[in-house]
């Protein structure tokens, strides 16, 4: 497979993306578009915050940093002004600019740290951008989940994805890669399932594939086939979070129905971003699993004594990957550094492999606690609030487990329905209503957020 620099000299005169605003781009454009929008660097390898949206602008500064050698971290244009300061403040970037208001850029502060040769591009380990943690990428590691993905899902120069996804989010920006060096066209879009807008654009774009969180699918199959226009349309990917076993099953139906490849991925942003693939021959009989391990990617289950598991048995999810991350930074200093991973990330996952040789995810490390002694998996009480019926979402601490419902629910027969299911405590089990559940822009829950909300006068 060719390299960035090559698809941009071999697909050259070829569209590489348009926009909302009916822009386009070619791939020969990329560095005469791009490179203006990045003026005023003084060294040739700089740190370039780039405040971007779905738009030919955006696009081409991307890659035209990325080509030039530049170390870039991709932030929403819409960033909120007290996270960009502290990032401006930690790292101290070179120049930080949005591409659709040029006019905007300003240079870093100084004294510019010293940047590793291999650093290529960072990305926020929140998919809010609500961190200014970033996990530190080579271009290499970037590519290697790149060609990956392009293999699984055999990506080719014919395709055209619909990008709804923000390009600065890990899987958006995972889509942007494989499809700029398969050659592809990318339909960019800023427009919401909610608006008219994006209905016309998708059928007068052409897209041959659409990806999507949890979200998105829940929407559209609310919506209903009958609604949805699926025309030119051959896959259907989504990840960014757990979709339902139900849904799995509705859509790989649908999919059958319409000739489309409907396929479910795992995977988190440290990992490059993407770890796993649900084959569609595989989703009829386990759609609850997150697949096999995608090219190139190797993954081991581990006790708590570190000991590999047997099959069945329940272990931390270990991904060894070409992709994993150089390492996380939290400073300036950090952006020296070289790559302190070595291949190898500890996914926090709890996790099964199936006879099949497929993996389900049964829990977070982190998602556990102990009431009066019995070891609680959050995300069980979760499960049973939503098979319920309920908006829910679960934290806590050590002998206080918290329910969160979205305002209107029945909290009492929440709270008794959980007490009954699991025998706890009544003391030790709370549920409260809150106005909105906090969600990261891909819909994740924001649970250190929601800990902080309902611990404001909760229980101790």
């Amino acid at each position: 497979m060719i390299s960035l620099a090559d698809a941009l000299v071999r697909y050259r005169d070829k569209i590489l993306a348009t926009d909302d605003a009916g822009q386009s781009l070619t791939y020969g454009e990329v560095m005469a578009r791009g490179l203006p929008l990045l003026a005023g660097l003084s060294r040739p390898k700089a740190f370039v915050v780039l405040l971007v949206s779905n738009t030919v602008p955006s696009l081409a500064a991307y890659l035209a940093a990325v080509a030039s050698g530049h170390a870039v971290l991709m932030l929403d244009r819409s960033v909120a002004p007290d996270l960009l300061a502290e990032i401006e403040r930690l790292y101290r970037p070179d120049l930080v600019v949005a591409p659709d208001e040029p006019a905007t850029a300003k240079a870093g502060a100084g004294p510019l740290p010293e940047l590793h040769p291999d650093l290529s591009v960072l990305l926020s380990t929140s998919g809010s951008t609500g961190s200014p943690k970033l996990a530190r990428y080579s271009w290499g590691q970037a590519e290697a989940n790149a060609r990956a993905i392009i293999d699984y899902l055999g990506i080719a120069d014919a395709d055209v994805p619909f990008l709804m996804l923000p390009m600065h989010y890990s899987f958006g920006y995972s889509i942007v890669n494989s499809h700029v060096l398969a050659g592809a066209t990318l339909a960019l879009t800023n427009h919401t399932m909610m608006q008219r807008e994006f209905w016309q654009r998708l059928e007068a774009s052409g897209a041959t594939s659409l990806s999507g969180v949890p979200f998105h699918f829940e929407m559209l199959h609310r919506l209903g086939p009958k609604r949805v226009n699926f025309a030119g349309l051959k896959t259907l990917t989504q990840a960014g979070g757990k979709l339902s076993p139900e849904l799995v099953t509705a859509f790989t139906t649908l999919a059958e129905e319409k000739g489309l490849s409907f396929v479910v991925m795992y995977g988190q942003t440290e990992a490059g971003p993407r770890i796993s693939y649900l084959p569609p021959a595989m989703a009829r009989g386990n759609p609850a699993s997150i697949g096999i391990p995608i090219p190139g990617v190797a993954l081991d289950l581990l006790g708590e004594d570190g000991q590999p598991v047997l099959d069945g048995t329940e272990g931390e999810l270990v991904c060894r990957s070409p992709a994993i991350m150089m390492g996380y930074a939290e400073g300036a200093a950090d952006l020296s550094l070289g790559d302190v991973m070595g291949g190898r990330l500890a996914t926090g996952d709890l996790a099964r492999r199936n006879g099949d040789g497929s993996y389900a995810i049964t829990g977070r490390k982190s998602r556990f606690l102990k009431l009066q002694g019995n070891r609680v998996n959050l995300d069980d009480v979760e499960g049973l609030a939503k098979r319920l019926g309920y908006t829910a979402a679960c934290v806590g601490r050590d002998n206080w487990l918290c329910v969160a419902i979205e305002a209107g629910a029945d909290a009492a027969a929440l709270k008794q329905a959980i007490i009954t299911a699991y025998t706890f405590p009544p003391r030790a089990v709370e549920v409260k209503s809150v106005a909105a559940i906090p969600r990261s822009e891909s819909g994740k829950v924001r649970y250190k957020a929601l800990l902080d909300l309902v611990s404001e006068g909760g229980a101790a």
